[in-house]
């Protein structure tokens, strides 16, 4: 391979993309892709997050490897890079991680228990409200 050639991130989310259309349902391929439409805000965002809304048709097709790719194909436009991991950090939460952090069971760990304390205060602030 020419070492001269630059793959831009349109280019890897291009290929990326393409692989996951020739292996993925065609009905969950559509879901990621409404996903990942609706998700276009995220990126200029300055809220803690955002609703993602996507047809009813589609929102049984969201599967957690439907999740997963989404946060993948998030991961390679944010970073620019392929090399990363997606990790489960319990109670159906997953990140997106490098892959230095997905071989230290430490940094797991810490994730894990951000993504605990995370919750909880989710939780407390949904109670209050109500």
């Amino acid at each position: 391979m020419d070492d001269d050639v630059v793959i831009t991130r349109a280019d890897q989310i291009r290929l990326y993309l393409d692989t996951l259309r020739a292996r993925m349902e065609p009905a969950q391929f559509r879901a990621l892709g409404e996903l990942l439409k609706s998700s276009l805000p995220l990126l200029t965002s300055t809220h803690d997050s955002i609703t993602i809304d996507i047809p009813d048709e589609d929102e049984r097709h969201v599967t957690p490897e439907v999740k997963d790719e989404f946060l993948a194909v998030l991961g390679i436009l944010s970073t620019g890079s392929m090399d990363h991991h997606i990790v489960d950090l319990g109670n159906g939460a997953s990140a997106m991680v490098h892959a230095e952090a997905a071989a230290d069971p430490g940094r797991l760990q810490e994730l894990r228990t951000w993504a605990d304390e995370r919750r909880r205060q989710l939780t407390r602030s949904e109670a209050s409200q109500s």
